[in-house]
Formats: structure tokens, C-alpha cells, sequence
């Protein structure tokens, strides 16, 4: 993977979460319900790619933290966003 390439990964998965984050300030998660299953899986999934190329990353430097910054954020916006919306659907849910 070259520069542009993370680059462009990143510019993405920040995008797809900058969107689910704003379907939760907005209240409506079932509009996002399949960005919401998405987020951590991306999130998963870029940190195994990240353990087998563990090497080649500089984990000290600026872009590293940030990068480390961008998993987390992603792996709990998703998974709080799906809390929520199943929290909001067992209310709504005639009981």
C-alpha cells in the first residue's frame, strides 16, 4: 500500500464515520442502520492490517497516533451507534 492508497482509506473510513456520527446527533440511526454494522467491522478489519504490517508502521510519529486515533474512533462510533439504535427500537417497540 502506498501513500495515496492510506491516504485515501483514511479520507474514507473518517467520512463513513463523520456520517454516523452526525445520524446520532440528528436521532435517527435508522437511516444509517447499515453504516452502523459496517463501522466496526471496517474497524476490525483495518486493525488486522495493521497487526501484520505492524513493521512498517512508525507507531511514534504523528500520522501513527492519528491513525490509532481513527481505528478507536471508528470501533466506538459504531458500536455505540448500534447500542443506541437498539435501545431506540426496544422503546419504540409496543411492550
Amino acid at each position: 500500500m502506498n501513500r495515496a492508497d492510506a491516504q485515501g482509506l483514511g479520507v474514507w473510513a473518517l467520512s463513513l464515520g463523520v456520517g454516523v456520527l452526525a445520524s446520532l446527533a440528528e436521532d435517527d440511526l435508522a437511516r444509517t442502520r447499515p453504516a452502523l454494522l459496517a463501522v466496526p467491522a471496517v474497524a476490525l478489519a483495518l486493525t488486522v492490517v495493521l497487526a501484520v504490517r505492524a513493521g512498517s508502521v512508525d507507531w511514534a510519529s504523528g500520522p501513527g497516533v492519528s491513525l490509532v486515533a481513527l481505528v478507536t474512533g471508528l470501533f466506538v462510533t459504531g458500536v455505540s451507534g448500534r447500542w443506541l439504535l437498539s435501545r431506540a427500537e426496544r422503546r419504540s417497540t409496543p411492550g
